[in-house]
């Protein structure tokens, strides 16, 4: 959910750690944390954050091990 800060006068849109290992419960809390800090160094406005940008990441910085 967005939301203005009237205070700062900035438009929020906070996403979290749970919203990480919602989309991949196999990361830890770290690493989920790691996928965090990835987004916002990798910040692109025009594509914003949104599910396919976390599985994005996520995938690139812990790629799920294949099964034989």
């Amino acid at each position: 959910m967005c939301f203005y800060d009237e205070k700062t006068q900035t438009l929020q849109d906070p996403w979290c750690v749970e919203d990480v290992q919602e989309q991949r419960p196999d990361l830890n809390h770290e690493q989920a944390c790691k996928v965090l800090e990835f987004i916002s160094r990798k910040f692109d406005a025009s594509i914003g954050i949104n599910w396919d940008v976390i599985d994005c990441a996520a995938d690139y910085l812990f790629p799920k091990e294949e099964r034989a």
